[in-house]
């Protein structure tokens, strides 16, 4: 929980420098423009998935860990980017048609880059998650998202640098991660026989080969909406379309993200503990409710405030994805849950057809969307499969204890008071609002009623939150939470 409280903290800090920097560049950039470094990020981000492999989840999950297995490890994972990053550049005239560019657009040979650093990262990223050391990793990532992406791209917009502004910005990013993550673990990079060296990454592979299988899985799962979008509606949708994902993804990231990055080594340390595992899932499932579903109800009834705030008037075609998004904010979050239990357990196979299928809905139910009613229809097709996908993981995750899904179940169901309060509230005080004609009043009002109407169900409530509440005030005293027998 420490871990997640570090995770959380960091990825809170995260979404807020990067909201301040959509509120600029999104009063300096094109939806063109937005579309365009979306789509270039697509390649980049799916030849990166498949140069990793899992290596550094596999060393999350390895029992024993020697310097020679790290060095292996680190040396596999640098070469194998810099070949497909050198791939990347000279295929990528005829990858951009791919994914709706110009055949001349120079944005993916910017970011082959980034290949090569996510590979030296790979490693230590790993360390740092079995160490469980969250709180130096929370210090790297804020330091690459404010003076790396927000810094670099805010700067190059104002001088006029279009679309490459984002892609400086992805570069600076990742190098600063590159740099702070090696300084943090100084992994061991001795050179020994391939041989020897392949003995050694065998294993790792073997573990990690699953997860990569899960992990493409999911990816093409989370960008066949882009990839619809970019090749039938064409970059200038895509950039209205990422923009309405992207306020949803973050709170998401926040939560679930940091969830996950905790829950995974904490999870692979005990799991053999059926019960302790049950626990675990269902506490972690119903905070990361209390704070998630009052959240996605806000942005729901607030959707249009906050699109004119963070983005301006002119990004209204973002307000009804954006609401559609906020309906599924829940099973997006708590799916990576399940997540973390899965790769926990080792069981990365048999996760992977689950995400395979997760993205054979994502493309078809995205497709049809958008040919029936344009980028509110993929966000409808993509929220059916992210709930679809939410209901099948965690039937899977059920297989771990008995007693699991009943259990996850009947937890939600107590959140149900919070979310019609919340909703009543906030719905009732942005109606009466709305009138005066500020976009801020509305929000801060609607919002305040809300979160007052949150708490105080919490409060008359407190005897069915006591696990929560009691897991939140032993965190603050730097206790261990106990675990019921």
């Amino acid at each position: 929980m420490r871990g997640f409280a570090w995770s959380f903290t960091g990825s809170v800090g995260q979404a807020v420098l990067q909201i301040a920097a959509t509120v600029v560049l999104a009063r300096l950039l094109t939806p063109e423009e937005f579309g365009s470094v979306a789509a270039a990020l697509l390649v980049v981000g799916l030849t990166q998935l498949v140069t990793q492999l899992g290596v550094a989840a596999a060393l999350v999950h390895r029992r024993e860990l020697t310097d020679r297995d790290v060095a292996a490890a680190f040396w596999f994972s640098v070469l194998l980017s810099a070949v497909f990053a050198a791939l990347l550049f000279l295929l990528a005239p005829a990858l951009n048609g791919l994914v709706g560019l110009p055949a001349d657009s120079g944005l993916l040979r910017m970011l082959s880059v980034t290949l090569v650093l996510a590979g030296a990262t790979a490693v230590p990223t790993g360390l740092l998650q079995r160490d469980l050391r969250f709180r130096p990793t929370a210090v790297v990532d804020l330091v690459a998202a404010g003076p790396g992406i927000i810094g670099v791209s805010v700067v190059l917009a104002l001088l006029g640098f279009g679309a490459t502004a984002l892609a400086w910005a992805e570069i600076a990013a990742a190098l600063i991660k590159c740099v702070g993550y090696l300084a943090l673990t100084r992994p061991s990079v001795a050179v020994e026989a391939p041989s020897a060296a392949w003995r050694r990454l065998r294993p790792m592979l073997n573990f990690g080969s699953g997860y990569s299988l899960t992990q493409l899985g999911n990816w093409i799962a989370l960008n066949a909406d882009n990839l619809v979008v970019a090749n039938v509606l064409g970059t200038g949708p895509l950039g209205v379309y990422t923009r309405a994902y992207n306020l949803l993804s973050e709170p998401a990231n926040v939560i679930g993200g940091a969830a996950d990055k905790a829950l995974f080594p904490a999870m692979a340390r005990v799991r053999d503990d059926g019960a302790r595992l049950r626990h675990a899932y269902v506490r972690t499932s119903s905070l990361v409710a209390l704070v998630t579903a009052p959240a996605a109800v806000l942005l729901f009834v607030l959707a249009p405030e906050v699109v004119h705030i963070l983005l301006g008037a002119q990004w209204d075609a973002v307000i009804l994805p954006v609401q559609v998004f906020a309906l599924v904010l829940l099973p997006r979050t708590s799916y990576k849950i399940s997540t973390s239990l899965t790769r926990a357990t080792g069981a990365v196979f048999r996760a992977a057809w689950r995400q395979w299928l997760y993205a054979a809905e994502v493309v078809v139910l995205c497709s049809v969307g958008a040919r029936l009613w344009g980028v509110n229809g993929v966000a409808i097709g993509a929220s059916v499969a992210i709930l679809l996908h939410f209901l099948v993981m965690l039937r899977f995750s059920a297989r771990v204890s008995e007693g699991l899904m009943g259990a996850v179940l009947r937890m939600y169901v107590k959140h149900v008071p919070a979310v019609v309060a919340v909703a009543l509230a906030s719905w009732a005080v942005a109606a009466a609002v709305r009138p005066v004609g500020s976009d801020v009043l509305t929000l801060v009002a609607a919002a305040a009623a809300g979160g007052v109407a949150a708490l105080g169900v919490l409060v008359l409530l407190r005897g069915r939150f006591a696990e929560e509440l009691a897991v939140v005030a032993n965190l603050r005293r730097g206790k261990k939470v106990p675990v019921p027998a």
